[in-house]
């Protein structure tokens, strides 16, 4: 019976639900998937069945779908294979087309030797740190709109972001101005311009007026923190050679069988031991730092940039200021 395995970003705990004729997902409770959070829409997807064939079907949703990584376009049907990954917000949903084939993923990580467990465990682990998508986003991460999430599709080359709700990205929060920052898409890459705010625009601690983002920038606006995710900057192929590259000769060693008890705290130990490992693999990869939510911007003494029309007006008060002065000089000669 075909299935969606539910996660939410940072939480461990999964959820099944039994796929029927059609599965609406969305954040209302009539619907069959209930997802809970600003940024889904009240009928965000739905999974249809046709002769046999399961179709994911974005609703015209505000913030979009993606199915593998890639943003689905609105009302268009698109085929599911087994083990297809679903992502809405901050939810993950994996589609598996029958029990068999979802007993058999946990059969194929049993037959694997010892050494290529720890190497895929280590890598599987890292590679979770970096999202799975490849359409740039931005993420809140404090506030009363925490884990609000927008992507940065191609059809929107520019995007405002401010308390306005007419804005492409609203955000209500007394800190953030009307129309705070823009975010546009230019030869280069992708750059942060602040709107002539009232608390700034600050990209990992540094106030700004135009920055160009980067994969795991922390963009404050005011208080509000925001990260920018773009998985296009990650090269997970050379990330997974450098890991290997740095991964010590695994020797295998031999021990008596353990009564029950100390096996499970022998598993326990190595699993505590390998989530160690990948942390220490981790630090030297700063786009790929989880960021807090409680980090927030010190104070930064600004100096605000004056404008052309600034600078010609003192050099007009500094050429009358002048042409006084000769006069007064002249009329005291005379």
């Amino acid at each position: 019976m075909p299935k969606l395995i539910l996660t939410e970003a940072g939480h461990k705990e999964e959820k099944a639900f039994q796929l029927s004729v059609q599965t609406l997902i969305g954040r209302i409770e009539q619907t069959d998937v209930f997802l809970a959070g600003n940024a889904v829409s009240r009928e965000h997807a739905k999974i249809i069945e046709e002769e046999g064939q399961y179709y994911l079907i974005d609703l015209g949703s505000s913030n979009g779908t993606l199915l593998n990584g890639m943003i689905l376009k609105p009302h268009e049907k698109n085929i599911l294979k087994n083990n297809d990954r679903i992502t809405i917000d901050k939810y993950h949903l994996k589609f598996w087309l029958t029990d068999a084939l979802f007993e058999e993923s946990f059969k194929k990580e049993e037959e694997v030797t010892d050494a290529d467990i720890l190497e895929v465990k280590l890598l599987k682990k890292v590679l979770d740190a970096v999202d799975q998508e490849t359409v740039p986003s931005l993420e809140i991460l404090n506030g009363s709109a925490e884990g609000k999430r927008i992507f940065l599709t191609d059809d929107a080359p520019e995007m405002i972001l401010g308390r306005d709700p007419s804005c492409d990205f609203p955000i209500n929060e007394y800190v953030i101005s009307r129309q705070h920052a823009k975010i546009i898409k230019k030869w280069g890459g992708i750059a942060l311009i602040d709107m002539e705010s009232k608390n700034g625009c600050f990209v990992n601690n540094k106030r700004v007026v135009e920055e160009f983002l980067h994969d795991g920038d922390r963009i404050a606006l005011g208080t509000i923190v925001l990260l920018f995710r773009n998985p296009q900057e990650v090269n997970l192929k050379e990330l997974s050679e450098e890991l290997i590259k740095k991964r010590p000769l695994i020797t295998r060693k031999t021990h008596p069988k353990p009564k029950p008890a100390v096996e499970e705290a022998i598993k326990e130990e190595g699993e505590q031991e390998e989530k160690e490992e990948a942390e220490e693999i981790l630090k030297g990869l700063p786009s790929l730092q989880p960021a807090a939510a409680n980090v927030y911007p010190a104070p930064v003494l600004y100096a605000k940039r004056m404008t052309s029309l600034e600078i010609g007006m003192i050099g007009l008060g500094i050429a009358v200021f002048a042409f006084a002065l000769i006069t007064l000089v002249n009329l005291l000669l005379e």
